[in-house]
């Protein structure tokens, strides 16, 4: 779980504000929870993290997933953040030009919140009780070692054209490419109608669309189906597993192509085919790509496990008793 990143520049804000109050109440009382290379990790800033990392986990997950989420994130709480600490550390030796990282990351961040000048976000810091050098020790915590691990272990990830050909010999079955649909889809309602209402629904849309219409804006108007937030969207879809009138209708279009009105059980469909694909034997040449990413991701698992066993044995860790239920490095940094 090294490192979690961050997904929006809101969140990028309250995590810097946090480190800020952090820092006001260290200014009282301070426990050091462990030391990496002589740098101190504080209790202070292992509770903010805590707090982090379970709204993270409490905003994707729910029951027994969400209990064993927040179980192992607690145990691995402080060890993550000892090898985030490795990394940075790691980052300066080898020269990593930080001021640019830094640089790069707060034009995202300003470009997502829309701050245009520097008085806006001076105005945006002095609001949040924050310094720019709280901002910037904050956003290269969180894309530093990101880099460094792709620099470390991504970057050297190498795969033969032997490797890809052993693999497809092996595996060759699994890469049959099988008969799909992805259609995009209007689906309009008996609800509230009549069945003539209905119909005359139906054609009114249908003469809307062969007036120019655009499909995903008719949609968005018209469908009642979950679809309507996927612009439409279904699929892939493997052949046999639409209705039969559906895939009997996407069988007879052409990509871009769009249905009459189809009468179901739900109201009415009208359909544009996406993409229909044919069944294909696999060949070498067709499965190469798959081939290639599913053996770098294999490699790439492997060696991180190890880079992680090596910065744990090679660095010099202190870490507070106290605190040991927080360091557990049995479980799979990784998995």
């Amino acid at each position: 779980m090294i490192p979690f990143k961050l997904t929006s520049a809101a969140v990028v804000l309250a995590v810097v504000t946090a480190v800020a109050h952090g820092s006001a109440r260290a200014a009282v009382i301070e426990e050091i929870v462990a030391q990496v290379n002589g740098k101190i990790i504080t209790r202070s800033q292992l509770m903010e993290r805590e707090q982090q990392v379970m709204a993270q986990v409490s905003s994707r997950l729910v029951g027994d997933e969400l209990d064993a989420a927040v179980d192992r994130a607690r145990r691995t709480l402080l060890t993550d953040m000892i090898r985030e600490e490795i990394l940075l550390q790691r980052a300066e030796i080898l020269g990593l030009e930080l001021e640019k990282v830094f640089q790069q990351a707060l034009q995202q961040l300003k470009e997502n919140q829309g701050i245009k000048t520097q008085d806006e976000l001076d105005e945006v810091l002095r609001n949040e009780g924050l310094t720019r050098d709280e901002l910037r020790e904050t956003l290269l915590r969180y894309n530093v070692p990101e880099i460094m691990i792709n620099l470390e272990v991504r970057d050297k990830i190498s795969v033969t054209e032997e490797e890809v050909s052993e693999y497809f010999d092996k595996h060759k079955d699994s890469f049959k490419i099988e008969e799909s649909f992805t259609i995009s889809e209007i689906v309009l309602s008996e609800e509230g109608l009549s069945g003539r209402e209905l119909a005359e629904l139906a054609a009114r849309v249908e003469a809307e669309l062969k007036s120019g219409a655009k499909f995903n804006e008719m949609v968005v108007k018209y469908s009642r189906a979950p679809s309507r937030f996927k612009d439409g969207k279904i699929g892939p879809v493997p052949k046999g597993d639409l209705a039969s009138d559906i895939e009997k209708a996407a069988e007879a279009l052409k990509p871009g192509e769009v249905s009459p009105p189809l009468k179901t059980r739900a109201g009415y469909h009208i359909i544009r085919l996406e993409e229909h694909v044919l069944p294909q034997d696999p060949t070498l040449e067709n499965s190469k790509q798959r081939i290639l990413g599913k053996l770098k991701q294999e490699k790439f698992t492997g060696e991180l496990r190890k880079f992680f066993s090596s910065l744990m044995d090679t660095n010099l860790i202190k870490v507070n008793p106290n605190y040991k239920q927080y360091d557990d490095r049995t479980i799979d940094p990784v998995s």
